[in-house]
């Protein structure tokens, strides 16, 4: 893909049940005090990389699921971004990949219930489905039409989308035109973001009180050839 314009690609900051290990999906929890303090430095982080680009905060298009976990990763960012959070387009798809009857639960639950059932999971991976829920490969197309979405808006402006762990993996695997292997290993930071540009993936790292690294600093992580580092 070759976008002119910027998109700039969010997970949202640690919550409660991150930091517990109970699965989310399409449930909800909030952000914890590490994960207020992410999500400011990830738009501290973001004013900066648009400073250096060149790009006002207000021609910035922003996008983002509409769980709550992110809306409120978008209201602390865009604050320390400059960005105007009332035009923010949430939208549906960009929502987490969910486990359906498994959404809620630890791994020691979900084994307590259904022995075996996450070494099932482990061996298919992309073609798993949880009970009521979805498989990689069944949310693999609903990434790949918002993504198409966020190109084409990147034609004429720069794009802001927030959203999840495993849903931002596959926006990033289809952006770089990785294989379903490729994409379930992609990582899934709270204290970075991704600049997708001109068929590449970079990544941007960010700090906060709670995390030591440097920032800004941007590193080329994949491109259009699939390659991966």
């Amino acid at each position: 893909m070759s976008n002119p314009h910027p998109i700039y690609v969010f997970r949202h900051g640690r919550t409660e049940w991150n930091t517990i290990e109970r699965i989310q999906g399409a449930l909800d929890s909030p952000l914890t005090a590490q994960g207020r303090a992410q999500a400011r430095a990830v738009g501290a982080a973001l004013r900066a990389a648009l400073q250096r680009a060149g790009i006002a905060p207000r021609d910035v298009a922003l996008f983002a699921s509409p769980l709550g976990r992110v809306r409120q990763t978008v209201d602390l960012a865009c604050a320390e971004a400059g960005i105007d959070v009332a035009q923010c387009r949430f939208d549906d798809r960009l929502r987490e990949v969910t486990w359906g009857d498994w959404d809620g639960l630890t791994r020691p639950e979900i084994e307590q219930r259904q022995p075996g059932a996450l070494a099932r999971r482990d061996s298919l991976k992309w073609h798993h489905q949880p009970p009521g829920g979805e498989s990689y490969a069944m949310a693999a197309p609903r990434a790949q039409a918002v993504l198409a979405d966020l190109v084409t808006s990147a034609a004429t402006r720069p794009v802001a989308a927030f959203s999840h762990g495993a849903i931002g993996r596959l926006l990033r695997g289809a952006y770089a035109r990785l294989s379903p292997d490729e994409i379930i290993w992609l990582d899934e930071p709270q204290d970075a973001f991704f600049r997708l540009q001109s068929g590449t993936v970079t990544r941007i790292e960010a700090t906060s009180s709670f995390g030591p690294r440097a920032f800004p600093r941007a590193q080329d992580i994949s491109s259009a050839a699939g390659t991966t580092s």
